[in-house]
C-alpha cells in the first residue's frame, strides 16, 4: 500500500503518477514495466517514488485496488437485484463484470493485465471484490459485503472464511474466462456465454442423474 506521504500529495499530482503508472501498466506487463519509464512519465523523481510506494509491484497492486469499490458495489447490487440468488447473482455479476473489463476506456490496462495473469494477480483482483467494510478515510470506503447480500443456506458453507473461498474460487474461474477471453479475441457475448456456462458447471455440476435415466428406463 502507498505511503501516508502519497496520501500527503496534492490530488493532482497523485493523479500525475497515477496516470503515468497507467500508461506504462497499459503497455508492458508487470515484469516488464520500469520505474524508470512510470516516473519519467509522472515528472517526477525517482527518489519521490521511493517516498510513496515501495516498489513497483506494490503501485501495481494499489492500482487494482482502486477499482474495489466499483466492483465491490457491482457485485452487491448483481445480488440484490435477485434477492441474494447465489446462482442468478453470480450470472449477472458476471455478465456486468466481463462487459465492464472488456468495453472499459482503460481497456489496454485490463488486457495487459490478463494476458500476463498469474496466481498473485488473479488473488489479488479477486482480493478486491470481496472486500470487508473500510475506516479508510483516504480511499472509497466499503460498507456493505458481498457476504451478507447472498442467501448463505443455498451454499455448502460453514463459517465467514468457507464462504469466502466459495466466491473467490468463482471469481478464479471468472478471470480465467476474461483472460481467456482476450487471448482468444471473444466478443464480449461470447465471453459472457462462456463464463456462464461454466458458472452452471461449477454450481450445478457436470454429472448426469444416472439414477433418474435408469428409473425412466424402467418405466
Amino acid at each position: 500500500m502507498p505511503t501516508q506521504t502519497f496520501f500527503n500529495l496534492p490530488e493532482s499530482k497523485r493523479e500525475r503518477l497515477i496516470a503515468g503508472a497507467m500508461k506504462e501498466f497499459t503497455e508492458k506487463s508487470l515484469n516488464e514495466a520500469s520505474i524508470s519509464n512510470i516516473v519519467k512519465n509522472a515528472g517526477i523523481s525517482r527518489g519521490s517514488f521511493y517516498q510513496y510506494f515501495e516498489d513497483k509491484k506494490d503501485l501495481y497492486f494499489y492500482l487494482l485496488g482502486k477499482f474495489k469499490y466499483n466492483y465491490n458495489r457491482l457485485m452487491v447490487i448483481s445480488f440484490k437485484e435477485v434477492e441474494g440468488d447465489f446462482y442468478e447473482g453470480y450470472k449477472i455479476f458476471g455478465e456486468k463484470y466481463i462487459k465492464y473489463i472488456m468495453d472499459s476506456e482503460k481497456f489496454g490496462f485490463f488486457e495487459n493485465m490478463y494476458l500476463h495473469m498469474n496466481y498473485q494477480i488473479n488473488q489479488e483482483s479477486g482480493a478486491t471484490i470481496i472486500a470487508t467494510p473500510s475506516n479508510n478515510k483516504t480511499e472509497h470506503p466499503i460498507d456493505e459485503r458481498v457476504i451478507d447480500v447472498v442467501k448463505r443456506e443455498q451454499v455448502k458453507a460453514c463459517t465467514d472464511q468457507e464462504f469466502i473461498s466459495i466466491l473467490r474460487y468463482i471469481l478464479n474461474i471468472l478471470n480465467d474466462t476474461i483472460m481467456e477471453g482476450f487471448w482468444k479475441e471473444l466478443t464480449i457475448e461470447e465471453t459472457q456465454r462462456l463464463f456462464a456456462t461454466r458458472l452452471e458447471w461449477m454450481t450445478k455440476g457436470v454429472l448426469k442423474d444416472l439414477t433418474s435415466e435408469k428409473t425412466e428406463d424402467k418405466l
